[in-house]
């Protein structure tokens, strides 16, 4: 073994450091190292302990997990996730998320795709908030061929061929919502607006489970035609003032997407005279002042910094060989009684 050499199992000291510390020579910290006879206790105390020193300072400067967070979603969902990644960053040791984020709005699949397969090429992992679009299943399943473990946060990608997703059972999701607006509802025939964007598999899941409920537990209960917003506010204000103005204000809404103030807005507009029930996704500043403000009434929603959180570390072990897949996350359920951020 030579002085710069490595300790065997050890990936941090060199002989020679360990010698340097300890004040004795290299050959005697080699012998120490691989059990040779004729070592007195005192010197093996004296490498031990420059050892562990050694093992404690590397750890030390051990570097970060460089994961790369691509989130493509409305302004507010966005924001709320660069808060979890911030608080993510300084709680969890050993992980760094750098974070890119894209309105759906302003959105270009291709560009978006490349912009995912450039970034997140020599990096630890990436966990990635995208719709479904061919281009983009294509860098995730790139990147899974460089060996870059891809984890689906939220809205799930199965085809991309991730490693891992993170977030709520989003057909459970759906269903909770229309077990909340059929129980509001006892007028026969009532109707009811789904309001969707672009296609997230989540928003998808969500209108299977909310559908199926309604079918099964609900069955005098209609939907109206489904408005396709972009979780913009402003749009989905003007499309469904829009939408109001030829069908009427529905008994209930349930918006799959962002951009709850845009409904909101709508409503303020025309003066309505009764306030539908409400029920949207993802607990975020505007949507808890619709909360306590009594526009909305439902909030489904999940725990973003626990989620992201969740992912990290899934990259983390899955770099020491367990690839366990997550459980589906906790839905959150809130109201104008318990909208604290």
């Amino acid at each position: 073994m030579t002085e710069n050499s490595r300790i065997q199992g050890w990936k941090g000291p060199t002989v020679k450091e360990v010698a340097r510390l300890s004040g004795l020579g290299p050959a005697t910290v080699d012998r120490v190292l691989n059990n040779r006879p004729g070592v007195r206790e005192k010197t093996r105390n004296r490498v031990v302990a420059a050892l562990d020193k050694l093992s404690q300072e590397n750890q030390g400067r051990e570097e970060a997990l460089d994961l790369r967070l691509f989130c493509e979603s409305g302004t507010s969902f966005n924001a709320a996730m660069d808060a979890a990644a911030d608080a993510v960053n300084r709680s969890l040791p050993g992980v760094r998320i750098s974070g890119f984020y894209l309105t759906t709005r302003e959105a270009d699949p291709a560009l978006f795709a490349r912009q995912i397969e450039q970034g997140g090429s020599g990096s630890d992992g990436v966990i990635v908030v995208a719709r479904e679009h061919p281009a983009i299943n294509a860098a995730l399943r790139k990147l899974g061929h460089q060996g870059v473990p891809v984890v689906c946060l939220t809205s799930d990608l199965p085809s991309s061929r991730r490693a891992a997703y993170v977030g709520n059972d989003q057909y459970a999701a759906g269903s909770v919502a229309a077990l909340l607006i059929g129980s509001r509802l006892s007028q026969s025939r009532a109707s009811i607006l789904i309001v969707s964007s672009v296609p997230f598999r989540c928003q998808k899941e969500r209108v299977m489970g909310f559908r199926r409920v309604l079918r099964s537990d609900f069955p005098h209960l209609r939907i109206q035609e489904q408005v396709i917003a972009n979780d913009d506010p402003e749009t989905t204000h003007q499309q469904l003032i829009s939408h109001f103005r030829e069908h009427g204000v529905p008994l209930a809404i349930y918006n799959v997407a962002g951009a709850n103030r845009g409904i909101a807005w709508a409503l303020e507009a025309l003066g309505r005279d009764r306030d539908p029930v409400f029920v949207g996704h993802e607990l975020t500043p505007h949507s808890r002042d619709l909360l306590s403000s009594g526009v909305m009434d439902f909030v489904i929603s999940h725990d973003f910094t626990a989620e992201l959180s969740q992912a990290a570390l899934w990259i983390r072990d899955a770099a020491r060989g367990v690839t366990v897949q997550p459980a589906a996350s906790q839905i959150l359920l809130h109201t104008k009684y318990n909208c604290a951020l």
